[in-house]
């Protein structure tokens, strides 16, 4: 009996609708195609301004690849890594709600999400390599990468910490997490606007659940607001404590909202196994 290869076979996709899209992209021979997310114009900021050429990076829930295949036109080799059909992400487990009929919701829009990301990959001639897989098992047999990206992924998982604790094990030189500012929150931003990491410092270091009685569906997928002091600590824990902070907005379903990016570089070896 032989191990399942590691890296998924590129998947031909040819039409658009039989593909959701998580990114808003466009595509040679095929135009606009729309996502929830524009990124476009804002990937420089939403990367905190890093450098790829040469690297090998790690982008952590990768949806339709936008992250991927722009680093990837940067000069990096990417692995993209993300859950596929079978697999479900983290649904808040709200009283009274069908989880088996939610789940399998949830496992028929991964698929589409999958089936977008290939669909984009063969439009851009990527040649990414792809992993699926749990954020919270992420195999080391993918080998040490530059760089570990997780793009606005933290506040979906049930266990961030977790997570972040896998990728950062693989990275040895740099992580980049970019994540929401709640809208309540912007004030103290503006007071922190420009200040970087100091800055990050106003919007304390407090995490929050969010869901609460009465949310679902609003917030079936968003379990934590993390804010980037909160980041940088957890970064440190692990190594990377040499971490500055960005904010900067983007385009989420036709509004701008606020975000931050915290690109942390690793001071300490990755803890050893016992």
């Amino acid at each position: 009996m032989t191990d399942a290869p590691l890296y998924a076979p590129p998947r031909i996709v040819t039409r658009a609708q039989d593909c959701d899209f998580y990114h808003t992209l466009e595509l040679p021979g095929h135009g606009l195609v729309q996502g929830a997310w524009d990124l476009r114009g804002g990937l420089d900021r939403y990367l905190g301004h890093t450098r790829f050429a040469g690297k090998r990076v790690f982008d952590v829930g990768t949806a339709t690849g936008c992250l991927t295949f722009y680093m990837e036109q940067q000069g990096a080799e990417v692995v993209s890594y993300d859950v596929c059909p079978g697999m479900s992400w983290d649904i808040v487990p709200y009283a009274g709600n069908d989880m088996d009929q939610i789940r399998r919701q949830v496992r028929l829009n991964v698929s589409r999400y999958n089936e977008g990301y290939w669909f984009c990959y063969r439009a851009l001639k990527s040649k990414a390599r792809m992993v699926y897989g749990s954020v919270y098992d992420i195999p080391e047999s993918i080998g040490p990468v530059d760089m570990a990206v997780c793009g606005s992924i933290l506040l979906h998982l049930r266990d961030p910490f977790l997570a972040l604790a896998n990728a950062c094990r693989l990275a040895r030189e740099t992580v980049i997490v970019a994540d929401m500012v709640p809208r309540r929150r912007f004030l103290p931003w503006l007071a922190a606007r420009g200040l970087g990491t100091a800055g990050a410092g106003l919007l304390g270091k407090r995490m929050k659940l969010l869901p609460r009685a009465g949310d679902y569906p609003r917030r079936d997928c968003l379990w934590w607001e993390l804010p980037p002091a909160l980041v940088c600590q957890l970064l440190g824990v692990l190594g990377f404590e040499d971490a500055r902070v960005n904010f900067h907005t983007q385009m989420f379903e036709g509004s701008r909202r606020l975000m931050f990016t915290v690109v942390a570089r690793r001071t300490r070896p990755a803890a050893m196994a016992a």
